[in-house]
């Protein structure tokens, strides 16, 4: 070994020792020092490869040795920082083709089970929804649906395209008080029945016996005492239940226990007569006339010695039921229902836009009234089913602007309440509409409050479209939202930006229009938030262009 050699050896074993430091790169000695250092590396490296031949290793072309990366990655080609991630590959696929595959780590059901709607959306996936569909397939326990949204927001839209599906299903949609005459047009489209109420338009009789009333001679004819009898009753109890509404909507309370008591009695002393019958039945004229004679057998159960006693008895009364045939509500409630509810239509629409907006409690008597005759019709179709005379329908009744009637007077809520509680024993699927939860709490009373609190709770569904903070907040005590899905549904609820754009013909949209959260349980699981989807022949024929009247104005701010 030569004399410099030794004199590297040292001076490397000196540094390592940390006795000496390393000599400049610069001077003479620095640049020996690193060329020995690399001939040092390299002859053990060498030692290292032959070590591992002699053990069976066999070597690779090209083999380097792993070295450790420094602050900017690997050296070489290719090499470097790498300093972004990428996220990972996805696949969607259905979970026939995915079986046992199940990476999901956060609640986004999209169930295809019923009338397709749209989409789903945060993951596009197709969604399926109406209550009777759910409701056969378990996800809900009762088939309704409770829908809050802000007007302009595409509630009508939604419910259509339910009914649209309940129709292809052979389900009957009844649309019972079409009060702005959005569901025309669809129930034209499925050949069904509109009928149209209004100042000179139609009549309808509170004392009709609806389509209950008028399967009776096919149940006499059928020899089944018992059903008639009982359909006899339903009748009966729905007359007095209608004109007891109407004469609370007129007076702004509920009349007396035996005011009702008398409306009753008159009517059965009605059918007694020979002119009337279920072909024909008595109307409010009738019903006044007979409490204007006072017969002996009313006067006794009014405990009206005198005919001033008896005077003082009905006087309210009659003045009640005479406001009805000529007063706020016209004279709608004045003659024969002029066309009754035909139960084998594929559907049916009461159009009721043709009344005067202005006077809520004559549109809340008119709609109850609408709302009694399609339940009469539905358990007309029902009686007839049991009785072996006619097929077992399934019906899906809207009760679309329910807080009009609501607040039009105490008690209807407890009237609606009692229409609504039955819908399932019914077969009958129920959709209750209104703006916004606080709707609900404006009611007069305590009393209504909690009872209209029981719509949401009994609902199978609630379905949310915008609301403002203050309304989720409310609704919060009832249901439960993520924090995630509450921002949603605030977010619906805000206009679009005032921003006109450059394409002709082209309009700001709200971000909320069409968008809904459904929650199917009350327990806190996760809703399913939904984008309505129209489709081609939906767009066609303009059925769900609630801004028809506004064509004219639309295309004049397109000619600036």
């Amino acid at each position: 070994m030569s004399q410099d050699m030794m004199d590297f050896e040292r001076l490397h074993a000196d540094i390592e020792a940390g006795i000496e430091e390393i000599p400049s790169r610069l001077s003479a000695d620095g640049r020996a020092y690193r060329r020995w250092l690399k001939e040092l590396k390299r002859a053990e490296r060498d030692e290292q490869q032959w070590e591992q031949q002699a053990a069976g290793a066999v070597k690779v072309r090209g083999e380097r040795a792993f070295s450790r990366p420094g602050a900017r990655g690997f050296r070489g080609a290719s090499a470097g920082t790498q300093r972004v991630i990428s996220g990972p590959q996805e696949w969607q696929t259905t979970t026939n083709f995915g079986a046992g595959f199940n990476p999901n780590v956060i609640g986004a059901p999209a169930p295809m089970i019923g009338t397709p709607l749209g989409r789903h959306v945060t993951t596009g996936a197709e969604i399926g929804c109406d209550p009777l569909a759910w409701f056969r397939e378990g996800i809900i326990a009762n088939p309704s649906a409770f829908v809050l949204s802000l007007p302009g927001l595409g509630k009508s839209t939604l419910i259509r395209k339910m009914q649209m599906g309940a129709v292809a299903q052979k389900q009957v949609p009844i649309i019972a008080g079409d009060i702005k005459g959005e569901y025309v047009g669809f129930v034209h489209q499925v050949g069904g029945q509109v009928i149209t109420i209004g100042h000179g338009l139609g009549h309808i009789n509170p004392l009709d016996v609806g389509a209950l009333g008028r399967v009776i001679p096919q149940l006499e004819a059928s020899g089944q005492d018992e059903v008639v009898q009982r359909a006899k009753e339903q009748v009966h109890g729905r007359q007095v239940t209608m004109v007891q509404t109407l004469i609370s909507l007129g007076r702004g309370s509920q009349p007396a226990d035996f005011e009702v008591m008398l409306i009753s009695a008159a009517l059965r002393e009605l059918y007694n007569q020979q002119d009337v019958d279920w072909a024909h039945p008595p109307v409010l004229a009738d019903l006044i006339d007979l409490l204007e004679e006072g017969t002996p057998e009313l006067r006794k159960k009014a405990r009206a010695r005198t005919d001033e006693a008896w005077d003082r008895r009905v006087d309210d009364l009659v003045l009640s039921l005479n406001a009805l045939l000529d007063g706020q509500t016209g004279q709608i409630f004045d003659g024969q229902t002029t066309t009754p509810i035909d139960v084998d239509s594929t559907a049916v629409c009461i159009d009721v836009s043709a009344i005067d907006r202005g006077d809520s409690a004559m549109k809340a008597a008119v709609m109850m009234a609408c709302w009694s005759n399609a339940f009469g019709a539905i358990e007309a179709s029902h009686l007839l089913a049991d009785a072996g005379l006619g097929p077992q329908r399934l019906f899906s009744v809207v009760l679309d602007e329910m807080w009009q009637v609501l607040s039009s007077a105490p008690g209807m809520v407890g009237q609606v309440d009692a229409l609504t509680r039955l819908n399932r024993t019914d077969a009958t699927a129920l959709s209750m509409i209104t703006h916004t939860f606080q709707d609900l709490e404006a009611l007069p009373t305590e009393e209504d409050r909690k009872t209209a609190m029981g719509f949401i709770e009994r609902a199978g569904m609630v379905i949310c479209g915008g609301l403002p903070n203050s309304e989720l907040d409310i609704l919060s005590s009832r249901l439960s939202f993520t924090d995630a899905e509450g921002q949603m549904i605030t977010s619906w609820s805000t206009g679009a930006p005032p921003k006109r754009s450059r394409t002709r013909g082209a309009r700001a949209t709200p971000p909320g229009r069409g968008r809904f959260m459904i929650k199917p349980s009350k327990d806190g699981s996760p809703g399913i938030p939904v984008q309505t989807v129209l489709f081609p022949t939906e767009v066609q024929f303009r059925l769900h262009d609630t801004n028809v009247r506004f064509d004219d104005f639309f295309k004049a701010g397109e000619l600036r």
